[in-house]
């Protein structure tokens, strides 16, 4: 089984990688999608009115005076990540936690707070300077989960699509390769882009001042996500009329698009309408970039649902996959 698995994977390899559009769509896209919300949404774009308060009530009322745009929340961590200014209420006590390139904006800040609290003699002010985590920080985490998502399911259908039309399944069909070892030398071949593709991401990362913290929990993570979106590419092209192949591609960027965009990938949560909140923050792209953060941008332990999450997807979609994308019509 290892042998078959080896030599179907190394045949893979060879002959996709000596492809320039492959290398095209492993290097040079991932560089340009980063470079693009980079710098087209990056610092210099960036509003930094932006005020996340926990009391809905003084929220309403400092978006009134329309010098800040309050949104209602108490994630200090999502707050300091866009460099958002974060006014935590707790009783008769106001903090304001603030980056350092808006510490003029505080007294404007607490003034309207103070305003509110016109009748309210008690309220007691505290400023906080803190060093939030950077907009390009915010992307290059992200863009590692839609490499993960793209290489999975776009690399999957891309190469079996070619292997049927070229009519290679035929001759792979006559050996005694089995379905799902032919699936495993694929999702192998997708791990290995994978790693390929993020090199020059993290690479990148250095040239606007962000060292990621890169380790064998990051790594490991990296390569189930990418197993569970390669599972998923298996699952669509395996439910995908042979006669008809370009349905596989069609499919594969109806659900990979919406997976990029509706998610926090590239903009936070708080960029959507709250009636998708719940969807945008709990699909699989969101979740897996949310566990990156944690790993090289916070240097936290990631939400142990997430994990399970992420565990559960892969077995699922890898399962599926293998059952459904088959080298032989009956094996």
């Amino acid at each position: 089984m290892m042998k078959n698995i080896f030599l179907t994977t190394k045949a893979i390899i060879k002959d996709n990688l000596s492809s320039k559009e492959t290398w095209f769509f492993i290097i040079f896209f991932p560089i340009f999608l980063t470079l693009i919300f980079a710098l087209g949404f990056g610092a210099g774009t960036q509003v930094h009115e932006f005020v996340i308060i926990n009391n809905s009530q003084v929220g309403k009322f400092i978006n009134g005076s329309q010098l800040f745009t309050a949104l209602y929340g108490n994630n200090e961590k999502e707050a300091l990540l866009h460099n958002y200014i974060y006014v935590q209420i707790i009783k008769d006590n106001v903090s304001i936690y603030y980056p350092q390139d808006d510490k003029y904006l505080v007294p404007s800040l607490q003034a309207l707070i103070n305003q509110y609290y016109t009748n309210n003699s008690q309220i007691h002010y505290s400023s906080v300077l803190k060093y939030g985590n950077s907009y390009y920080e915010y992307i290059i985490s992200g863009m590692i989960g839609v490499v993960a998502l793209s290489n999975g399911i776009f690399g999957v259908t891309g190469v079996a699509s070619g292997y049927y039309r070229d009519r290679l399944v035929d001759r792979l069909a006559a050996s005694p390769l089995k379905s799902y070892e032919w699936v495993t030398s694929l999702v192998i071949y997708e791990i290995i882009i994978t790693l390929i593709s993020i090199t020059p991401i993290l690479a990148l990362s250095l040239l606007f001042g962000f060292l990621p913290l890169i380790g064998l929990s990051f790594i490991g993570f990296l390569i189930i996500s990418t197993l569970m979106f390669s599972g998923l590419g298996a699952i669509i092209f395996g439910l995908t009329p042979k006669d008809k192949l370009f349905v596989s591609n069609v499919a594969a960027n109806v659900v990979t698009i919406p997976l990029i965009f509706l998610s926090t990938a590239f903009f936070s949560i708080y960029a959507f309408p709250s009636s998708l909140r719940v969807v945008v923050q709990y699909q699989p792209v969101s979740v897996i970039d949310s566990i990156i953060r944690d790993i090289i941008v916070y240097n936290v332990p990631p939400n142990p649902f997430y994990i399970i999450y992420v565990i559960l997807g892969t077995l699922i979609f890898l399962a599926l996959g293998s059952r459904l994308m088959k080298l032989r019509e009956f094996e």
